[in-house]
């Protein structure tokens, strides 16, 4: 690939330029603060300096437009449980993509691949909350501030929990040092929370976990009269062939 040129005519070496960028520019998506955010993107206008259409792409393009929705200050003002990228998304179309197998299938072909994909999510899914209800880490046991989410909530959330409780001890129950992101980025108790529970020796409730997070079992599990014995779509494709 060809060396970039700056304003006026410098030849840069094209890998080493987007090294350098890239570098500078998580440090603007990571900013946690306002304040660090004008101070990196400062710091990116002056190192790139060189590159004006590159910086007049990246301020009115992504940053005037969508800043709130890359950069770790305003991203961490709502409710996202940890996911701030596309991964999983691309991660599910990429596996789609394999059922698939090709662009040239017909619908009838497409279908019976889509459905035998969701019944091994769907396998797959109920063995990953039978796991985490039935496997229980020593470290939870006998201790009153789990006890009431033990088997109600996955493990992965426990051990969220777990970094928050060990912050305690730094933080305490102050509330500014705390700045209570748990609460707000993934609707768990955060460390001021846990550190006011240990104080009066009491549990963590589940009414204070989100319930996205409590959902370990299907629809069908909890009521029975929910349940389907037959969650097939193939009867229902051979009616369609039947006017199609």
């Amino acid at each position: 690939m060809k060396d970039l040129k700056g304003k006026d005519g410098e030849e840069f070496n094209h890998g080493s330029v987007v090294k350098t960028v890239m570098a500078a520019w998580m440090d603007i998506v990571d900013s946690e603060t306002e304040e660090a955010y004008i101070d990196n993107w400062n710091q990116f206008k002056v190192v790139y300096g060189k590159f004006p259409k590159f910086l007049e792409y990246v301020e009115k393009t992504i940053l005037d437009p969508v800043k709130d929705k890359v950069v770790k200050f305003w991203v961490d003002k709502a409710i996202h449980m940890g996911n701030t990228t596309t991964n999983r998304a691309e991660s599910a179309h990429a596996r789609l993509k394999k059922y698939l197998s090709s662009s040239m299938g017909d619908l009838s072909t497409n279908w019976k691949s889509v459905h035998d994909m969701l019944e091994l999510q769907h396998t797959t899914i109920h063995a990953s909350f039978q796991t985490r209800i039935i496997m229980l880490e020593h470290r939870f046991k006998g201790k009153v501030l789990w006890s009431r989410l033990i088997q109600n909530i996955s493990r992965e959330d426990l051990h969220h929990l777990v970094e928050e409780y060990n912050k305690t001890l730094e933080i305490g129950t102050d509330k500014s040092r705390c700045g209570c992101l748990n609460l707000i980025t993934h609707r768990l108790p955060c460390a001021r929370m846990i550190a006011l529970k240990i104080k009066n020796s009491s549990a963590l409730r589940l009414d204070e976990i989100h319930t996205h997070l409590k959902r370990l079992r299907f629809e069908y599990e909890v009521d029975p009269k929910l349940y389907k014995a037959d969650t097939s779509l193939l009867p229902k494709w051979d009616i369609l062939k039947v006017f199609f």
